[in-house]
């Protein structure tokens, strides 16, 4: 997922919800391995979400989604 928008300039409250939603997991990370942690109590599962104040390039996007798409392939075809 990748946004932009006013929303989500530093320190923005929206930011910090985003932020909930994925588990408290850093955002503007590619996140490939669906699970982590170590016991059935400890079972998350972050996803890819890219946000900011400044519209993304396509260039940007582009390699974002190659990087995702790369690494998922070395993850899940080896």
């Amino acid at each position: 997922m990748l946004c932009w928008g006013c929303d989500f300039k530093p320190g923005s409250s929206i930011l910090a919800r985003v932020s909930m939603m994925n588990e408290f997991y850093e955002l503007n990370k590619i996140y490939v391995h669906k699970k982590d942690g170590n016991s059935d109590k400890n079972d998350y599962s972050p996803v890819s979400m890219y946000f900011r104040e400044k519209q993304w390039t396509v260039k940007e996007m582009f390699n974002i989604l190659k990087e995702i798409a790369e690494t998922s392939a070395r993850v899940y075809m080896t």
